[in-house]
């Protein structure tokens, strides 16, 4: 067997390495190695036998001890013990521990009879340093050497994988273990759930969960995690009442700190609390700080203060939990009291601390109180890592301007912090959100390790700045590249399919959410909703929500909008009546029902009890009751509502002044109405061009060539209309005077060319 290399190559590999040893321990191993007589004999043996060497490898790696270390590596080399595998595995942990992987994979190639022992020790010090393709590399090369892998290999290359959100590469393992015979080892199933939940794909973990003739404490942790990751929150707590019931095993603290983190209302929470309780896990630090987060998340802020107060250990994860809970359900002042009061027991606020708040603050439409205590942060001289970074930008998104995103993206960049996928994540989401989807995507393109969230991320990005056809390419892409899409993804690409009216693609992407039991989300149901709607299928939206076992506001709205869209005024009311709470969305999709549907009454009814269930009438509102009016003829009520906001009318409320001035034919109001709304300086070319029809109707054309000239000065431009088709699961636009943009230009003007002189043969 050939020793693990040149041992004076090896140590000059080692000295040239760019991790330090301390002092001049380098120079010294590699002058004793070449002269043995100058061996060194602190902490060594007092003779070289394996199984000494062994237990101080051992010692070495629990105390993380490299220059004890690589003095035994010495020691077993003079020695001549360089053959053994068992001592090779033993120095590539120590090494890998040790943040040296270079020497490790020197060790590692220089063996030429490597067995399974001294492979998972290999991967598992890649992984430790976060060299995952390295590690999956060092699988494949080894496996094809002959190296037969166990349980414990493919478990090691599963985490490897779930780091890369590789789900191509994870579900090539999966085969590889299940020819292996080790497809239902309990361990490597473990691993393949976990996998699968990082990749995004909850469904084949949940098939893996299932064949599983064995199942421990971590097979129900990790498919309980697998259901929240996936955002299937419900399912998860379905999960822990099945473990819970399921005879020899009981939840433990892990699996209570996962069902508190999926638990979104009260009774949840105060149901995994009184299982806590009664099986004394309450003390457990963990469950404590899951309570407090968990509490604060569904805005009972006393409960979590009690059981911060009761808890035995309070530690900094406690302290940030609590502070978090108050920013987060905008207890600003008494959060920022708490900051202090955390001082003042002995614990420094770190960055942790100051994430959490940010966090919240963000998360709760609370942007300027965000960016306050991120200054604060920088002041009190701490460096904002990547998890600040990542919070931080979400509030940024929601202050007007587009600088400050820029100069955190550049502050990112300048100290290294813009390769990681949760701040470039983050970025692609913000500079969507700004309308700057050119950047978003710049940024996209740049992430190396794209999980489900990044991709996610651009697919609505660009469904939310109007460019639906390219929200529906990515989205392909994103299928192509073996990355499920989640609720999230799902809802964008069906509001990508109602702004092209893609039905075939809106109702391929029903078919997979039902495959993959996300119908059943709320929001996804909401967007199916819309969809329906919005590509003629009213029905179809209705049978949607007929189906779906749980809606909340959002879906009742969504099918409100949909009978408004249709101009179905009286079912769209039916929907409004039966909620117990509406909310102005509900207001604002039920009077737009009622505009369209020509339900004057009705409208009048409903916008009068707002103040019953107090919501208080917004521009928006105002806008739908004036366009109510104006649509039935009655001006002069339009008029007086219009004088008796409470608010100074917007452009929007004019325009439906204007509009409904030019379908009853007058002049006086609707240059009134024209007139505010230049004077609010709106650059909106409908409201110009209803303007110059209506003076045109008059024979007003010296007014007309005014408003008209007045577009020009301002530099408004009438928009240019588009229509699009659907072609073998492709969406073509065409836009007039484009005729050179679209490659099959000439053959469609042949084609129309053709038809059009069939017809008139028909005619005549």
């Amino acid at each position: 067997m050939r020793p693990f290399s040149s041992v004076h190559t090896f140590f000059r590999t080692t000295a040239a390495s760019p991790y330090s040893y301390g002092k001049s321990y380098v120079s010294s191993t590699i002058f004793t190695i070449t002269d043995p007589n100058h061996l060194p004999t602190s902490h060594l043996p007092a003779s070289s036998g394996r199984d000494q060497c062994l237990r101080l490898l051992e010692t070495c790696i629990g105390d993380k001890d490299l220059a004890v270390g690589a003095r035994v590596h010495a020691t077993i080399v003079t020695a001549g013990l360089q053959g053994d595998s068992f001592l090779a595995a033993k120095l590539v942990s120590l090494y890998s521990l040790c943040a040296n992987p270079s020497t490790a994979a020197a060790i590692l190639d220089g063996f030429a009879g490597c067995n399974v022992f001294l492979l998972n020790a290999a991967i598992r010090g890649n992984i430790g340093n976060g060299l995952y393709q390295r590690a999956i590399a060092v699988f494949d090369r080894k496996r094809r050497g002959g190296v037969v892998p166990d349980s414990s290999t493919f478990s090691c290359v599963a985490k490897a994988c779930a780091f890369l959100s590789d789900l191509r590469r994870g579900r090539q393992l999966h085969g590889l273990a299940v020819a292996s015979g080790l497809g239902e080892d309990l361990f490597v199933s473990n691993s393949l759930i976990c996998m699968y939940a990082k990749c995004g794909s909850l469904a084949a973990g949940i098939q893996v969960f299932d064949k599983m003739h064995q199942r421990d404490a971590i097979s129900w942790n990790s498919i309980i995690s697998a259901h929240a990751q996936g955002g299937f929150d419900g399912g998860a707590l379905v999960k822990v009442r099945e473990m819970a019931g399921n005879g020899g095993l009981s939840p433990d603290d892990v699996t209570l700190v996962s069902a508190l983190a999926v638990c979104f209302s009260a009774e949840s929470v105060e149901e995994v609390h009184g299982y806590a309780i009664r099986n004394a896990f309450e003390s457990t630090p963990t469950v404590s700080n899951a309570l407090i987060s968990a509490y604060g998340k569904c805005g009972r802020v006393g409960e979590a203060r009690r059981v911060f107060n009761t808890s035995i250990l309070r530690d900094k994860v406690s302290w940030n939990a609590l502070i978090s809970c108050y920013a987060q359900n905008g207890f600003f002042e008494e959060s920022m009291q708490l900051l202090q009061d955390m001082r003042a027991s002995g614990l420094d606020a770190d960055v942790i601390t100051y994430s959490g708040v940010i966090s919240s603050l963000a998360q709760n439409d609370k942007p300027h109180q965000a960016m306050q205590i991120f200054k604060e942060l920088l002041e009190v001289g701490l460096i904002p890592d990547a998890i600040t970074i990542a919070s931080i930008l979400p509030a940024i998104s929601d202050l007007p301007g587009v600088r400050l995103c820029r100069e955190m993206h550049a502050y990112s960049y300048r100290h290294r912090m813009e390769s990681d996928r949760r701040v470039k994540n983050a970025l692609v989401s913000v500079y969507s959100k700004c309308g700057l989807i050119q950047n978003a995507y710049l940024v996209f393109e740049r992430i190396e390790d794209r999980d489900v969230i990044s991709w996610s991320s651009i697919v609505a990005g660009y469904a939310q700045n109007g460019c639906c056809n390219e929200s529906l390419v990515v989205f392909g892409q994103m299928v192509r590249a073996e990355i499920e899409p989640n609720p999230i993804s799902i809802t964008s690409v069906l509001a990508a399919c109602s702004g092209v009216s893609g039905l075939r693609q809106g109702r391929e992407v029903h078919l997979w959410a039902i495959k993959h039991a996300f119908d059943g989300q709320t929001y996804v149901g909401s967007a199916l909703i819309d969809m329906y709607a919005k590509c003629g299928r009213i029905v179809n939206s209705r049978r949607v929500f007929d189906l779906m076992k749980e809606r909340n506001l959002v879906t009742w709205n969504a099918m409100i909008g949909g009978y408004a869209f249709h101009g179905l005024g009286e079912e769209a009311i039916k929907i409004f009546r039966s909620l117990d709470g509406p909310d102005e969305v509900s207001f604002i999709a039920t009077l737009s029902a009622c505009s369209h549907g020509g339900l004057v009454k009705e409208g009048i009814e409903i916008f009068n009890s707002m103040k019953d269930f107090k919501v208080n009438p917004r521009e928006e509102h105002y806008a739908c009751m004036v366009d109510i009016l104006g649509r039935s003829g009655k001006l002069d009520r339009a008029m007086e509502l219009v004088r008796a906001m409470p608010v100074k009318a917007n452009s929007e409320i004019w325009g439906s002044l204007l509009g409904a001035c030019k379908t009853h034919c007058n002049l006086g109001m609707g240059i009134y109405s024209g007139t505010q709304i230049i004077g609010n300086g709106s650059i909106s070319s409908g409201y110009y061009v209803t303007l110059s029809n209506i003076l045109a109707e008059f024979g007003r054309w010296s007014d007309v060539e005014a408003t008209r000239e007045l577009m020009n000065k301002k530099g408004v431009k009438k928009g240019i209309a588009c229509s699009w088709i659907e072609v073998d699961k492709e969406v073509y636009h065409f836009v007039a005077k484009d005729r050179v943009q679209h490659p099959e230009w000439g053959r469609l003007l042949g084609i129309l060319s053709s038809l059009s002189e069939q017809m008139k043969g028909m005619s005549s």
